[in-house]
C-alpha cells in the first residue's frame, strides 16, 4: 500500500482536527455541474474493523442505538468519546502502531472536546451554524450515491443499512465538512492564503491553525 493511500484513509477514518473533513468546493454553476463525491477506501478499512470490534464490544451500544431507527441525527448526539475512540483503534489496527488502549481514550476525548469547540466558536465569534438539514443535504448530494461493494461490505460489518451508515454513523464527518464549507470563506482573512499553496493545502491549515486555537 502506498503511502499516499494510507495518508487518504487515515484522513477519512480520524482525527477530524487534523483531516478527516474534506473540503468539497461546489462549482459556481452548482446546478449544471455534477456534485463531487466523497468515497472511502473501505476495502482496506474492513479487516481493521473487525478485529476493533472484538476488542471494543462497548461500540455495540453506538450501533444498535442507530439500528433501534430512533432519530439520532441531533449535533448533540453524534459526536461521542466512544465512537472516536473506535476509529483511532482502527487507524491503530491498520497502521500497525502499539498505543494503549489508556492513550487511545485520551485521544478521542481530546478529538472530541476539539470538535464541539469548533462548533461552539464558530457560532460564538462567526455567527456560523451547522442545520441538520445542511448536513443532510450535503449527504445526499456528495455521500450517499457512493454505493460500490467495498462501501457495502463495510456497512455489514458494522451490522447497519448504508443509509444508516452514512446519515447516522459517519454522520458527524459530515457536520465538519458543511462547517468547514462555510467559515473557510469567513476566516480567509485571517489566515491568508500562501504563495504557491494549494487549495487543498490551504484548506487544511487553516483547519488546524483555527483548531489550535480552540
Amino acid at each position: 500500500m502506498t503511502g499516499s493511500n494510507r495518508f487518504a484513509l487515515i484522513m477519512i477514518c480520524f482525527s477530524l482536527v487534523i483531516a478527516t473533513s474534506m473540503l468539497i468546493k461546489k462549482p459556481a454553476s452548482s446546478e449544471q455541474a455534477e456534485p463531487k463525491l466523497i468515497t472511502k477506501d473501505y476495502a482496506q478499512m474492513n479487516a481493521a474493523v473487525e478485529e476493533v470490534l472484538k476488542d471494543m464490544p462497548e461500540i455495540e451500544e453506538e450501533l444498535e442505538f442507530i439500528r433501534s431507527g430512533v432519530n439520532a441525527d441531533e449535533t448533540d448526539t453524534l459526536f461521542t468519546v466512544k465512537k472516536a475512540e473506535f476509529r483511532i483503534r482502527v487507524e491503530n489496527n491498520f497502521t500497525r502502531q502499539e498505543h494503549s488502549p489508556e492513550f487511545m481514550r485520551s485521544m478521542a476525548e481530546r478529538d472530541n472536546e476539539r470538535y464541539w469547540n469548533a462548533l461552539h466558536i464558530a457560532e460564538e465569534n462567526y455567527g456560523i451554524q451547522v442545520e441538520e438539514e445542511e448536513v443532510t443535504e450535503f449527504i445526499k448530494e456528495h455521500v450517499a450515491a457512493v454505493r460500490n461493494e467495498e462501501k457495502k461490505k463495510y456497512a455489514e460489518v458494522l451490522d447497519l443499512t448504508l443509509e444508516e451508515l452514512d446519515y447516522q454513523f459517519d454522520r458527524d464527518f459530515y457536520v465538519m465538512d458543511v462547517l468547514w464549507e462555510k467559515l473557510l470563506p469567513v476566516v480567509a482573512e485571517k489566515y491568508p492564503k500562501k504563495e504557491g499553496e494549494s487549495e487543498k493545502a490551504y484548506g487544511e491549515r487553516v483547519k488546524e491553525e483555527f483548531l489550535g486555537e480552540v
